[in-house]
C-alpha cells in the first residue's frame, strides 16, 4: 500500500484526536445512557475523520475506494447516535421503543453492506477514478442514487433531533439552556456543512468539511459539556431576544421570578436523575452552589441527611427518583432542618422522564409538635405521679387504720390494765418482765410500721436526678449495713449504671435482708411457703446510718435479730450480677435458699403481702417502688441453685459507653468480692 502526504493530513489527524479524547471523556464520566450515546457520537466523528484521512493518504484506486466505502456508513452512524443521544438528553427515551431503535441501528449497517458491494451494483459511486495531475493523487467520482437516498433519510432524522434540541433550549432555564444551545448549534453546524459536501459546493473533497468544522465545534462541545463556567458565558438569552419577539425573555423572566419568590425549594431532575433546574431557595436549604447538570446523589452528601424515610434511598442514588411524600432531617448551614419532601412527575405525559422535588421547611412545625408532645408527656407524668401519690395516701391510711391498730390495741390494753390496778393514793403499779417485753415488741412494731410507711412513700416518688452508680461498690456498702451473720455476698459485675444512688442502695438492703432472713434451707425453716418475704425491712440508708439493722436494734438481745436467725441460715450466699440476654440489660440479685413458690411469685411484690404475723409486707414492695421510680421493670424468678432471683431490666447506662454487656451474667463463675464476718457488720 502506497501512502502520500496531503495538506489535509494534519487537520484530519487532529480531528481524529479531538473526537477520540471526547469519546474517552464521555466514557469516564458516564452515569447513564446520555453519556454512552454521547460517546457514540464522538466515535462516529472519529471514524468519519479517520476514514477520510485514509482515503486521501493512499494512492491506488483500490485502497481509496475501500476506505471511502468504509467512510460513507459513518454518515448514518453519526446521525443515528446523535438521534439516540438527543432522545435521552431531552428526556424522550420513552420514544425509543425496541423496533425504533432496531430500525435506527439498521440504517448504518445496511449502508455499510451496500457500500462494500458497490463494485457490483454501483449505487453509491459512479465513474470512480484517480486524478494524478495535482501534487497528490485524488479520488474522483460522481454520487450515485444510493448517496442521495442515504442523505434524504439522514436529513429527515437530523431535522427531528435538531427540533428536539431547539425545543429543549427554548424551554430550559439557567445553565441547562446554555448547554442545550451549545449542543443544538453544534449539531446544526455539522448538518449544514454536509449539505455543501453533498451538493459539491464544498471547497474540500470527500465530506472533508465536517472534520474541519469539528476542529472548532469539537472543542466547543468539550468545553460546553465539561465546564459550567464556559457554558455560563454563552449569551443565549440575549441572542434569542435579538432574533425576535417570539423568543422574548418575558416568559422565562416571569417563571424565574415565580420560582425565586416562593418559599419552597424546587428541584427539577430529568430521567437520569440529573438536576436540570433549581431555585435559590433550594440552594439555600441544602447549601448548594452550582448543582445544575449534576446527579442528585452527587450533590446531596450522605452526611447531610440525619433522618429520612423513603426519600433516603433516592438521595443516596440507590433508587431512581420516583413519586413520594416523606420527611427528612438535614444538616444545613442554618443548622438542623426538617423538610417535607414531595416528589412528583412534572406532568402525566412526562411521568417517566422528569420529576420535580418540592422542599417545604416544616422545622418550626415539627419543633412545636415535639414541644407539645413533651408537654403532654409531662402532664401524663404529673398525672401518674398524682395518682401514685393518691395511692400512697390510701396505703398510708390503711397502715394507720389497720396495721398500727394491733400494736396500739396491745399498748392501750396494758395501759388500761395498769390504770385499773392503781389503788388508793399509790400511783405506781407492778409490771412483770414479760409484760414489759410485750410492750417493747408492740412499740418496736409501731416504729417498724412507721419507718416502712415513710420509706414506701419516699421510694415511690419518681427519680428526677441521677448519677453514675457502681453496682459493686453500692452493693458492698448496702451489705455492710445489714445484719448478715455468716452469709456471703458475691458480686459478679463491675458495671456502671445511671440511677439514684440512695434508692439503689435501698433496693440492695431490702433484698439482702430478705435473702438472709428468709432464704433458709435449714431444718428450722417453717416451710417453703415461709421462704418468701416476711416483714419489716426498714430504711437503712444514710438517713438512719446508726440503725444499720432491721427494727432499729443491733444488740444480741434484739427480738428482730432472733427472728432473722430463726428463719434464715447463716451461710446463705447472695449474688449480684449483670443481665445481658435477648437484648435485655440490667442487673439481678439472687440467693441459694429455698426460693419462692411459683404461685407466689406474682404477688410477693404486692404492698402488704407477707406470710408472717409480724411482717408489714412492705419490704419487697419498697424494692419494686424504687425500681419503678427509675422506670425499671422487676421480675421474680429462680436462681440456678433454686433460690430466689430478682431481675431488674430497662436500666440506663452513662454516656461514657459503659455497658452491662461487658460484665458477667453468672452466679457462680467468679470469686466472692466480699464475705461477711461471723458477727453483724455494724456490731462493735
Amino acid at each position: 500500500m502506497e501512502w502520500q502526504t496531503t495538506p489535509y493530513t494534519l487537520p484530519l489527524a487532529l480531528a481524529v484526536l479531538i473526537a477520540t479524547v471526547g469519546a474517552v471523556i464521555a466514557w469516564r464520566q458516564r452515569k447513564g445512557r446520555v453519556e454512552i450515546w454521547a460517546m457514540g457520537v464522538q466515535i462516529s466523528l472519529a471514524l468519519w475523520s479517520l476514514f477520510t484521512l485514509l482515503t486521501v493518504s493512499t494512492v491506488s484506486l483500490f485502497w481509496k475506494r475501500l476506505w471511502f466505502a468504509l467512510f460513507l456508513p459513518t454518515i448514518p452512524l453519526l446521525v443515528v447516535t446523535t438521534c439516540l443521544f438527543t432522545a435521552h438528553f431531552v428526556g424522550r427515551r420513552d420514544w425509543l421503543t425496541r423496533p425504533r431503535v432496531i430500525a435506527l441501528l439498521a440504517f448504518p449497517v445496511v449502508t455499510l453492506a451496500l457500500t462494500l458491494t458497490d463494485g457490483i451494483h454501483g449505487l453509491f459511486l459512479v465513474d470512480a477514478g484517480v486524478d494524478r495531475s495535482g501534487s497528490f493523487a485524488e479520488l474522483t467520482y460522481e454520487f450515485g442514487i444510493g448517496v442521495y437516498a442515504m442523505a434524504v433519510i439522514s436529513y429527515a432524522v437530523a431535522v427531528g433531533y435538531n427540533a428536539l434540541l431547539a425545543r429543549r433550549m427554548l424551554r430550559s432555564r439557567n445553565v441547562y439552556r446554555q448547554i442545550s444551545a451549545v449542543i443544538s448549534v453544534s449539531t446544526l453546524a455539522i448538518g449544514v456543512v454536509t449539505v455543501l459536501s453533498v451538493t459539491k459546493l464544498s471547497p474540500f473533497p470527500h465530506f472533508m468539511l465536517v472534520p474541519f468544522v469539528y476542529l472548532v465545534v469539537g472543542v466547543v462541545l468539550l468545553l460546553g459539556t465539561g465546564s459550567v463556567t464556559f457554558v455560563r458565558m454563552v449569551p443565549i438569552d440575549r441572542v434569542l431576544a435579538v432574533v425576535g419577539s417570539r423568543f422574548d425573555s418575558t416568559v422565562p423572566l416571569a417563571r424565574d421570578f415565580v420560582l425565586e419568590a416562593v418559599d419552597n425549594g424546587i428541584i427539577v431532575v430529568d430521567d437520569e436523575d440529573r438536576i436540570v433546574d433549581v431555585n435559590s431557595t433550594a440552594k439555600r436549604m441544602l447549601g448548594l452552589d452550582q448543582p445544575v447538570g449534576q446527579h442528585l446523589a452527587a450533590v446531596v452528601r450522605p452526611e447531610w441527611v440525619l433522618e429520612c424515610g423513603e426519600v433516603g434511598p433516592v438521595l443516596d442514588g440507590d433508587e431512581p427518583v420516583h413519586e413520594l411524600d416523606d420527611e427528612a432531617w438535614v444538616e444545613t448551614p442554618d443548622g438542623e432542618r426538617c423538610y417535607q419532601v414531595t416528589i412528583s412527575a412534572l406532568s402525566e405525559e412526562e411521568k417517566a422522564r422528569a420529576h420535580v422535588i418540592l422542599l417545604h421547611d416544616i422545622t418550626d412545625r415539627k419543633r412545636r409538635a415535639e414541644q407539645l408532645q413533651e408537654q403532654k408527656e409531662t402532664l401524663r407524668s404529673q398525672k401518674q405521679q398524682l395518682e401514685h401519690q393518691n395511692e400512697r395516701l390510701d396505703q398510708f391510711a390503711g397502715i394507720v387504720s389497720h396495721d398500727l391498730r394491733n400494736p396500739l390495741n396491745v399498748t392501750s390494753g396494758y395501759l388500761e390494765l395498769f390504770d385499773a390496778r392503781i389503788e388508793g393514793d399509790d400511783d405506781t403499779v407492778e409490771v412483770d418482765a414479760e409484760t414489759v417485753r410485750e410492750l417493747e415488741r408492740a412499740t418496736d412494731r409501731m416504729e417498724d410500721i412507721i419507718d416502712d410507711a415513710l420509706t414506701l412513700a419516699r421510694e415511690g416518688k419518681a427519680v428526677t436526678e441521677t448519677e453514675t452508680v457502681h453496682l459493686a461498690d453500692t452493693a458492698e456498702i448496702a451489705w455492710e449495713t445489714v445484719d448478715t451473720a455468716d452469709a456471703v455476698l458475691r458480686v459478679d459485675t463491675d458495671t456502671v449504671i445511671e440511677a439514684d444512688r440512695g434508692r439503689v442502695r435501698t433496693i440492695f438492703e431490702n433484698l439482702f435482708r430478705n435473702a438472709v432472713e428468709h432464704g433458709s434451707t435449714s431444718p428450722n425453716s417453717q416451710t417453703r411457703q415461709d421462704a418468701v418475704e416476711h416483714g419489716s425491712t426498714g430504711n437503712q440508708n444514710s438517713e438512719r446510718s446508726g440503725d444499720a439493722v432491721e427494727h432499729g436494734s443491733t444488740s444480741p438481745d434484739s427480738q428482730v435479730r432472733q427472728d432473722a436467725v430463726e428463719h434464715g441460715r447463716e451461710d446463705v450466699t447472695v449474688t449480684v450480677g449483670a443481665l445481658d440476654r435477648d437484648g435485655t440489660t440490667g442487673f439481678f440479685v439472687a440467693d441459694d435458699g429455698l426460693g419462692i413458690p411459683d404461685e407466689r411469685k406474682d404477688e410477693v411484690l404486692d404492698h402488704g403481702f407477707t406470710t408472717s404475723d409480724d411482717g408489714t409486707g412492705f419490704g419487697l414492695a419498697i424494692v419494686e417502688d424504687a425500681a419503678n421510680a427509675h422506670g425499671w421493670a422487676v421480675s421474680v424468678t429462680d436462681s440456678e441453685p433454686g433460690g430466689a432471683r430478682f431481675e431488674f431490666s430497662g436500666v440506663d447506662h452513662p454516656d461514657d459507653g459503659s455497658s452491662i454487656g461487658n460484665t458477667l451474667d453468672s452466679e457462680h463463675e467468679s470469686s466472692p468480692r466480699l464475705q461477711a464476718d461471723n458477727r453483724p457488720a455494724n456490731e462493735d
